[in-house]
């Protein structure tokens, strides 16, 4: 059995990595500024405030994302963007 000891949430953390090589300069672009892209698309049922805007980076071969409190629903974000699942790589932590 495992205790846990300290803050305990009921939150999780989840990041993504997406090769850019798999993605259209328009996807890159909402990714980078997913919320305001979200409201385009009226995702009725991802939160818009600037607090649950996801960690995104971006190198020369990919975009990352990263979020503490995944209350943003990146991955049907993602799906309504055109991105395709199987060019995701998710971790996630709870």
């Amino acid at each position: 059995m495992k205790l846990r000891t300290g803050f305990v949430t009921n939150s999780s953390s989840s990041s993504f990595t997406i090769a850019k090589s798999n993605l259209t300069a328009d996807q890159i672009d909402k990714i980078k500024n997913h919320i305001e892209a979200a409201k385009e698309l009226e995702m009725d049922d991802s939160y818009y405030d600037k607090w649950d805007k996801w960690s995104i980076t971006e190198t020369d071969c990919s975009i990352r994302g990263f979020t503490i409190m995944d209350n943003f629903n990146m991955s049907k974000f993602l799906r309504l963007i055109g991105v395709d699942g199987e060019d995701v790589e998710w971790e996630d932590w709870s």
